[in-house]
């Protein structure tokens, strides 16, 4: 099912109006005619003709990468770590909303553990208070299992929560 709106032809994923003839991909079994953006979602498919008229078709696989790399994650505490901090100073939370430019109600939401702050807000708060509210994750390894693609249980890292 190929998107025509007049006679033009649009990509099966996103919708963008395609230059030419599109991309032929595999996605879960289905052919799609997609953009060069949204090539990346399937396996693409290259047809070729033989001299006896005969259609072979050949899938390209994607490549599976087989490192994992994470750079920072937000520790587990950090809503009590600035909480703390914050009461240490003696400043309420509309004080130090005011502080880093933001509201009130996102100081409260970040402190009870409702939201988990932007990586720009976090930055702000470690300057402001001169603390690390990050720490370093290392890169995974990822055994190759015969032509199988990881699953989550390979690529998970559990932590366990200090009591």
């Amino acid at each position: 099912m190929n998107l025509l709106f007049g006679d033009r032809m649009n990509c099966e994923i996103c919708g963008k109006e395609l230059k030419g003839s599109g991309i032929k991909i595999i996605v879960e079994g289905t052919e799609l005619t997609v953009c060069p953006l949204c090539k990346r979602y399937g396996s693409e498919k290259i047809s070729s003709t033989s001299q006896s008229g005969a259609k072979r078709v050949v899938i390209k696989k994607k490549k599976i990468s087989t490192d994992i790399e994470f750079k920072d994650e937000l520790v587990d505490n950090y809503n009590q770590i600035i909480r703390q901090e914050r009461e240490k100073r003696g400043w309420s939370q509309e004080q130090l909303a005011k502080k880093i430019q933001e509201k009130e109600s996102l100081i409260k939401k970040i402190e009870n553990a409702e939201i988990t702050p932007d990586p720009d807000i976090i930055a702000k708060l470690e300057k402001l208070f001169g603390i690390k509210l990050r720490e370093s994750v290392p890169v995974v390894k990822i055994e190759k299992k015969a032509s199988m693609a990881p699953t989550l249980g390979d690529v998970v890292v559990v932590k366990k929560k200090e009591r």
